[in-house]
C-alpha cells in the first residue's frame, strides 16, 4: 500500500493484509530451517558435547560462566578507566583458565559456534540493504 493512501477499514487488510502474514511464515520457517541447521552443524555439536562435560563439575563450569562474563562486559565496556588493568586481569584468568583441558576446549568450541553465527549474521546484513555505515 502507498504512502498516501488510506488504509481501509477492512480488518483482514491491517498492516498489509494476508500478503505480510504470508511473508512473516516464510520467514519463520526460514530461521527454523537455519536453526536446524546451526544445531546440525559440527560447531555446535562440539560446543554441546564439551559443554556437558563441563556441567559435571559446576564449580568450574561456575568459574567459566564468570570469566566469560567478565569477558563480556570488558569487550561492551570500552570506555572504562580501568581498561588496562581489566584486561591484564582477564589475561591472567583466561591463561589459569585454560591449563585445564576441558576449559580450553569448551572456550575453543563456543568462539567457532560464535564465529559460525557472526558470519550468519555478516551474510544476512549483507544482503539486505540497509546503509549501514561500515565499521572499519
Amino acid at each position: 500500500m502507498e504512502a498516501h493512501q488510506e488504509k481501509p477499514d477492512d480488518p483482514s487488510d491491517h498492516y498489509g493484509g494476508l500478503r505480510e502474514i504470508v511473508m512473516n511464515q516464510q520467514i519463520t520457517e526460514c530461521i527454523g530451517n537455519l536453526l536446524v541447521a546451526v544445531q546440525s552443524s559440527q560447531e555446535y555439536y562440539e560446543f554441546i558435547k564439551i559443554k556437558e562435560i563441563l556441567e559435571q563439575d559446576p564449580e568450574l563450569l561456575s568459574r567459566v560462566n564468570a570469566f566469560r562474563n567478565s569477558n563480556f562486559k570488558l569487550q561492551n565496556e570500552a570506555n572504562r578507566e580501568d581498561l588496562f588493568q581489566a584486561t591484564e586481569q582477564l589475561n591472567r584468568e583466561s591463561r589459569e583458565l585454560r591449563r585445564i583441558p576441558q576449559v580450553n576446549a569448551y572456550l575453543d568450541a563456543e568462539l567457532a559456534l560464535c564465529k559460525l553465527m557472526q558470519g550468519i549474521c555478516k551474510k544476512l546484513t549483507s544482503g539486505i540493504d540497509l546503509d549501514i555505515p561500515d565499521m572499519q
